[in-house]
């Protein structure tokens, strides 16, 4: 058995693929109920095929997954030059290179996490009559995802409310939720702490930008980092472009604070991450739909402030889907100051009741088993089944 899996180009649309690589590899051993007897764990091949990241090489050669990269055209929402490049270039070459790589394959079915980098692929499966399984993590889907839905054979979502954007195709909808890492566990706080050089009782806040890092978001913090570590230690994960800005920005800022070692910047955090959620007793986050997944997973109170430029305006729509289920503390992008944040962040570390209600509201939005879910449609496909709804 071959599945192929596709997407790229972020962090977003690659990392959750750990989790369900990880799942692929053990669903048909756990529960065979719906699965061909005859399938062996040996029996499974996995391959990804698209844009690859730095990250991304590193999660696949990790997991012993053949990676290989297909080009493929971005859709830009404004005029540029580059758009005619990918239409005219990157998009046909892609779409050419996918269609000889899924020849050499030929898999039995294909696992796409969307984004424009799994165009080619899915394509090439269309051509060769080969299952497609979609994956939309976000309340609002992506272009690319609206447009293969037609050619999918199912859909998994991680809100319920993307439902109505696939309304025409409801016999291919199931909502599994977002994978993560399926190794994020909240038992290990003190230790978690104590790794960043925290003591166990340190309330600890950790600020995340997304995959890219978040410019609004750092220099909304280090306007108020000094009044911050009054009040609780920071993890703050700026984006490798970032980093140096920030780290100088702070030190003039934390100059004379008797808590400046409350501060702990890391440009990217890859094996640490794990780490870095579970000490979190707060967060301050965008709402990339793998960060809000793993938030709810371990129930961290968080303040999130959306990306307002994000495509179709996917973020807030996440942001207030949480805010709806009452799971976090939403902020305006276009009306972030830093006395807000700060006031906002301090409420937040200091209010254990609102602490408290939060994290129980996270419940609901939480899918621990997303992952398998995910695996176990996959691999029915591509044991000939069409799923079938509960």
């Amino acid at each position: 058995m071959r599945i192929v899996l596709t997407g790229g180009g972020t962090g977003g649309h690659v990392m959750p693929f750990e989790s369900i690589i990880e799942a692929l590899r053990t669903s048909h051993v756990t529960d065979k109920a719906s699965l061909p007897d005859f399938l062996e764990p040996n029996e499974l091949e996995i391959f990804f095929l698209g844009v690859t990241t730095p990250e991304g090489e590193v999660l696949f050669k990790q997991y012993d997954v053949p990676a290989y990269h297909i080009p493929s055209g971005k859709r830009r929402r404004y005029f540029s030059l580059k758009n005619i490049i990918d239409a005219t270039y990157y998009l046909p070459l892609g779409i050419a290179m996918a269609f000889w790589r899924m020849w050499k394959i030929m898999p039995d079915a294909v696992l796409s996490k969307g984004g424009y980098a799994s165009v080619p692929t899915c394509l090439a499966a269309v051509l060769y009559r080969i299952p497609i399984l979609l994956h939309e993590s976000d309340v609002v889907p992506g272009s690319s995802n609206m447009f293969l839905a037609r050619f999918a054979s199912a859909i998994t979502l991680g809100f319920a409310v993307a439902r109505e954007y696939f309304a025409a195709w409801p016999s291919k909808l199931f909502v599994t939720g977002t994978p993560i890492r399926m190794f994020v566990s909240a038992n290990q706080k003190a230790t978690a702490k104590q790794s960043f050089g925290f003591s166990p009782d340190t309330p600890v806040l950790l600020v995340m930008g997304g995959s890219q890092g978040a410019e609004q978001i750092n220099e909304a913090l280090l306007a108020c980092i000094a009044d911050i570590v009054e009040h609780t230690a920071v993890i703050h994960i700026t984006g490798q472009l970032h980093y140096e800005a920030v780290t100088k920005v702070a030190a003039e800022f934390l100059a004379n604070s008797s808590n400046k070692t409350r501060y702990k910047p890391y440009a990217y955090l890859t094996n640490q991450m794990t780490m870095a959620l579970s000490a979190a007793d707060a967060a301050l986050t965008r709402a990339g739909a793998s960060s809000l997944a793993e938030i709810a997973r371990l129930r961290i109170p968080s303040l999130i402030i959306p990306l307002s430029s994000s495509a179709n305006d996917h973020q807030r729509k996440n942001a207030l889907a949480f805010e709806a289920a009452g799971g976090a503390l939403v902020l305006d992008p276009t009306n972030v100051s830093p006395n807000l944040v700060k006031q906002s962040v301090v409420r937040l570390v200091t209010d254990t009741e609102l602490r408290a209600t939060l994290a129980t509201n996270l419940e609901a939005l939480d899918f621990p088993n997303a992952a398998l879910d995910i695996a176990k449609l996959a691999m029915q496909l591509a044991s000939g089944f069409r799923p079938a709804k509960k």
